[in-house]
C-alpha cells in the first residue's frame, strides 16, 4: 500500500478487514454490460468484431454484447467462465470495486458480490489499492472535474440557504443509528424530512404508528425500486444456489423468474406483494443491518445521491432533510427487499436473512444517480 500516490485524497476505509473470493459458480458481474474503453476497442474489432455493439445508454459508447440482448455477456461460457479473461475490459477487472469521485476518491465494495461475505484469499484493501494504482492518472483528471461540480453544488446550496456540512449530517445520523432498527422511528424521520421547515434528527419515535399504512407505503417503495423498463434493466439477485433471480414488477404485480445463462427466462411464479410482511432484523441480523447503515453513512456516493436529489428538485429542500430522508428511505427499502427474500426462502431477518437482503440490494444502491462520478 506504500505505493499509493501521496498527493491523492483517498479513502479505502470500506475495504479494511475484508477479503473476497470470486466463485466460479456466480457470474453476477457478467450480467453488467461492460463498456469497452477506447484503447480496448481495436483488440475486440480485430478478434471479435461481432461481439461488440454501440449503445447510447447512459452515453454513446462501445460495449460487449449480451446473450439474447438481456442475459450474461456472450463471453461467459456454459461453465460460467470468461472466454477472454486475460483480455477482459477494464470494467470487468474492477468488480467488485467501485471508484467513486466527489471531493476525494473513495473505493467502495459491491456487497451484492457473494464472495465478499464469507472471506477468501484476496485482501480487499490490496485489491482496491491496486485499482487506484492502475487508474491514478484518470483519477487525478476526473477528480479535478468532480471537485468543481461539488464546489458549485455547495455554492448553490449556500445561496439558497439550505447548506449544511456533510460531516455534521453524518454525525447526526451516526448518533441515532441504533434507532434505525425501529420502524416507528424510520417513519417519523420520513415524515419530518417531507416538511418545509428544516428538521433535526429526532431522538425518539413520535406517537402511535399506523402499522398498516407503513406496510403499504414501504411495499410501494419497494416495488418502485424493483421496477424496470425491461429485463436487461431489472435488478438481479444471485441466491445461495447461484441462481439469477429477477423480480419483474408491473403496476402492483410481481413476476418472479430465473435468468438462464443463455439469456432466456424460466418462470418461478407470481408473487402477491401484499403477502410480504415487513420484518425487523433480529439477533445477529440487527448487527449486520446496523453495520451496513453505518457504512452507507460513510459512503460518499450516498451523500452524492442526496446532493443529486437536492439539485434535481431545484434547491428547494434543505440538504439535511434530503439526506436524513434518503437514509431512512434506504433503511426501509432494504428491509422490504430483505423481507421479500425471507418470504421466498422461508426465513427471518437473522444473520443469514439480513446478509441475503443486502446481497440483493447493494448493487442497486451503487447504481443510484449522484453528482459525482464512478470511474
Amino acid at each position: 500500500m506504500s505505493l499509493l500516490p501521496s498527493d491523492l485524497d483517498l479513502d479505502l476505509s470500506e475495504l479494511e478487514g475484508r477479503s473476497f473470493t470470486c466463485d466460479p459458480s456466480c457470474g453476477l458481474c457478467c450480467l453488467c454490460q461492460p463498456e469497452v474503453l477506447p484503447h480496448e476497442v481495436s483488440w475486440f474489432k480485430s478478434n471479435h468484431p461481432r461481439r461488440i455493439v454501440e449503445t447510447k445508454r447512459p452515453h454513446r459508447h462501445i460495449a460487449l454484447t449480451l446473450k439474447e440482448g438481456q442475459g450474461a455477456c456472450t463471453f461467459l461460457n456454459a461453465s460460467r467462465r470468461c472466454e477472454i479473461y486475460a483480455q477482459r475490459p477494464h470494467y470487468c477487472r474492477q468488480f467488485p470495486f467501485h471508484l467513486y469521485l466527489g471531493k476525494r476518491v473513495q473505493v467502495e465494495l459491491d456487497l451484492s458480490c457473494r464472495g465478499v461475505w464469507y472471506g477468501g484469499a484476496d485482501d480487499a484493501l490490496v485489491g482496491g489499492g491496486r485499482m487506484v494504482q492502475d487508474n491514478v492518472d484518470a483519477l487525478r483528471e476526473t477528480l479535478t472535474e468532480t471537485r468543481d461540480v461539488y464546489r458549485d453544488f455547495e455554492a448553490n446550496c449556500r445561496d439558497a440557504g439550505i447548506y449544511r456540512p456533510e460531516e455534521a449530517l453524518r454525525r447526526e445520523v451516526g448518533r441515532r443509528i441504533e434507532m434505525f432498527t425501529e420502524l416507528p422511528y424510520l417513519a417519523h424521520v420520513l415524515d419530518l424530512s417531507a416538511e418545509d421547515e428544516e428538521m433535526s434528527m429526532p431522538d425518539a419515535p413520535a406517537g402511535t404508528l399506523d402499522a398498516a399504512e407503513l406496510q403499504r407505503s414501504v411495499m410501494e417503495m419497494g416495488l418502485e425500486s424493483l421496477a424496470a423498463e425491461d429485463v436487461f434493466s431489472a435488478p438481479v439477485y444471485c441466491d445461495p444456489k447461484w441462481r439469477w433471480n429477477l423480480f419483474l414488477v408491473k403496476g402492483g404485480s410481481m413476476r418472479w423468474a430465473f435468468l438462464n445463462d443463455d439469456g432466456s427466462l424460466d418462470a418461478a411464479g407470481d408473487i402477491d406483494p401484499t403477502k410480504v410482511k415487513l420484518l425487523s432484523p433480529e439477533g445477529e441480523g440487527r448487527s449486520i443491518f446496523l453495520s451496513y447503515l453505518r457504512m452507507l453513512n460513510r459512503r460518499d456516493s450516498m451523500m452524492g445521491y442526496a446532493a443529486y436529489l437536492v439539485d434535481d428538485y431545484g434547491y428547494e429542500d434543505f440538504l439535511g432533510n434530503t439526506y436524513y430522508g434518503v437514509m431512512a428511505t434506504t433503511a426501509l427499502d432494504l428491509l422490504w427487499r430483505a423481507s421479500l427474500i425471507a418470504y421466498l426462502q422461508g426465513g427471518r431477518l437473522d444473520r443469514a436473512g439480513m446478509i441475503e437482503g443486502i446481497i440483493s440490494y447493494d448493487m442497486d444502491r451503487l447504481d443510484a444517480p449522484t453528482i459525482g462520478a464512478f470511474l
